[in-house]
């Protein structure tokens, strides 16, 4: 290669290094001036204290979107109509729904009627499937099963429009609402026979024990081994049957396991049991009476330092 040549390669080599050295020193550069104003950014702002001159902040105020609880649905007589005479009342809530007022509404009336008309099924399914009444009965019976769930409201609202505390006169209340329902009652009976009324004081009785029922009947849907009308009706009244007139009907926080329809199993109804339920089925009760035992282990324990006996020392 000649000299020349080679000189001049040299001298372009050395250049394009420098000229890449600086490019590279630049950009390092840059990179540490924008991580420095990074940490500037992420650095926790320290509050100055203020001083008793200083004005205090002005802080934005908070809507009411955004402090309400979720709704929840209401699912009872009682608890739609409190909530739907909620949004008529003052922001204060001091004002107590005029139920007479809203039913003399007929739009509210009819409006109702039809709400509790529809929750009737949730409860009555199964004695209406029973009773296997004519659709001119089955209204029948519907009208007034709705007329006796809107006695206790037809009654405190008489009793607000007459100046009566609920509170104060909780027993003359409840007097006046099982007085109104026995007439309903009489009703039932009335115009549909005394067999029909008889299955349905039954239904009503034993409501407790076709809840555990329903609730063995859930675990058991998904499985080998569901249970059938006549082993569901057996169970019924073989928990009926075993209830303890004095049983522990207590509960802890939330009412778990407790309440005054709790319905215990006990070794007897397991023992019956096995004479109509298969295997599978029997172990499924079995599990509910172990959770029930559990339940009321933990009401024995969590009233235990209520009573003193194993309350810590201090």
């Amino acid at each position: 290669m000649p000299s020349k040549l080679k000189t001049y390669l040299i001298i372009v080599l050395a250049a394009t290094s420098l000229v890449s050295g600086l490019i590279a020193w630049n950009q390092s550069k840059r990179l540490a001036a924008l991580q420095s104003e990074l940490l500037k950014t992420d650095t926790p702002v320290v509050a100055k204290p203020r001083s008793a001159s200083d004005p205090m902040p002005i802080l934005p105020a908070v809507t009411e979107t955004q402090t309400a609880a979720p709704r929840i649905e209401a699912t009872t007589t009682e608890a739609f109509i409190e909530e739907t005479a909620a949004s008529q009342r003052p922001r204060s809530g001091t004002t107590r729904p005029n139920f007479a007022a809203l039913m003399a509404n007929p739009e509210f009336a009819q409006a109702m009627n039809l709400q509790q008309r529809a929750a009737l099924d949730a409860r009555y399914a199964a004695l209406f499937k029973k009773l296997n009444l004519t659709p001119a009965e089955l209204d029948k019976l519907k009208n007034l099963l709705v007329e006796r769930q809107s006695a206790r409201m037809d009654v405190m609202a008489a009793s607000r429009e007459n100046g009566l505390n609920p509170r104060e006169n909780r027993d003359e209340l409840n007097k006046l609402v099982a007085e109104a329902q026995a007439e309903v009652d009489a009703n039932i009976k009335g115009t549909l026979g005394e067999p029909i009324f008889n299955q349905y004081q039954n239904f009503e009785a034993t409501q407790p024990q076709r809840n555990l029922v329903s609730q063995l009947d859930q675990r058991l849907s998904y499985s080998s081994s569901p249970l059938n009308g006549t082993q569901a009706d057996f169970l019924v009244n073989a928990l009926a049957a075993s209830k303890a007139p004095n049983a522990d009907t207590g509960g802890g926080p939330g009412n778990w396991g407790g309440g005054a329809s709790r319905t215990t199993i006990t070794d007897a109804v397991i023992q019956q049991a096995q004479s109509v339920l298969t295997p599978d089925q029997v172990s499924a009760l079995q599990q509910l009476q172990a959770e029930q035992k559990a339940q009321q282990q933990i009401r024995e324990i969590m009233r235990a330092p209520a009573s003193g006996t194993n309350a810590p020392s201090r």
